[in-house]
């Protein structure tokens, strides 16, 4: 067999490979593509609500924050200052009905 006849084999073989090939892996190759960003829009979808979700439990959580902090500042002057929330404004006795100078 001549060189020229063992071109004339091998590219037309070659060439049948290559097509094979290109006519099965490009189909699969862009279902590979697809698939992956229809799992990363997926992903970055579910991302955003967990946001969205955690920016709201913050807020309510503030919300709440904020109205424990109101209802303590609002409490009776002498429901402060048992608390230590105020100082009062004369001191209170330590027990009541002794003096300090016993």
């Amino acid at each position: 067999m001549s060189s020229s006849n063992l071109f004339g084999v091998v590219i037309p073989a070659l060439a049948t490979v290559v097509i094979v090939l290109l006519a099965f892996g490009l189909p699969a190759l862009a279902i590979v593509v697809v698939k992956y960003f229809k799992l990363r829009e997926r992903e970055l979808t579910i991302e955003m609500e967990h946001r969205q979700k955690s920016q709201q439990q913050e807020l309510a959580l503030e919300q709440r924050v904020q109205r424990l902090e109101d209802a303590l500042t609002s409490l009776d002057r002498d429901v402060r200052v048992r608390l230590r929330i105020e100082e009062p404004a004369t001191p209170l006795p330590s027990h009541p009905g002794t003096s300090d100078f016993e």
